[in-house]
């Protein structure tokens, strides 16, 4: 395929997903202040996740600046609306699933990059102001559904042995699946 139909299906590919997230967060949040940090979190979330598919890596500077938007923005909610609690567990839950995949990285010796590690906080922020159980279930949906994959594509040999499988669009997918689907 030529490079310049190919990075026009991208973008129409990154458009539609973008278009997709937006509605059904629409659709799950409604009208009310917590659909702008989700929107910000699903905008910068759908070009990291193309990013990463790509080049097998998360930029810095897309994550920092989704962690200070999606941060201002549930701050601004808790002062709005008296949130103090919640703004306290999205900052705990970033902290808790930052320092876990920070372990898993140093653990698992370059299978979990930097960039990995970084996406951590920024979703464990989203989904702390959500509920514990929110951060939880997106996780583990996350590194189920990787696992899944991982396993179809060595199972049909499209996945050489020792190839690395970029992480951030299974948490993002996790991430996305739990806020829109998860009860309150």
């Amino acid at each position: 395929m030529p490079p310049v139909t190919r990075l026009l299906t991208s973008l129409l590919t990154a458009s539609i997903l973008t278009a997709l997230a937006f509605g059904l967060l629409a659709w799950r949040l409604g009208y009310r202040f917590d659909l702008l940090p989700y929107s910000v979190l699903v905008a910068v979330g759908v070009a990291l996740a193309m990013i990463d598919l790509v080049e097998q890596r998360l930029p810095s500077v897309l994550i920092l600046s989704g962690i200070i938007l999606v941060g201002a923005l549930l701050t601004t909610s808790a002062i709005q609306y008296s949130r103090g609690p919640d703004l306290l567990r999205a900052f705990a839950g970033m902290a808790i699933l930052t320092m876990f995949c920070l372990v898993l990285a140093l653990v698992s010796g370059g299978g979990l990059g930097a960039g990995d590690v970084k996406l951590s906080a920024l979703l464990g922020l989203a989904l702390g102001w959500l509920s514990w159980s929110a951060l939880v279930t997106a996780t583990l949906l996350g590194w189920f559904t990787a696992a899944l994959v991982w396993l179809l594509l060595r199972a049909t040999r499209r996945m050489p042995p020792g190839s690395p499988m970029p992480m951030g669009p299974f948490l993002l997918l996790g991430a996305l699946l739990t806020t829109c689907l998860m009860p309150t």
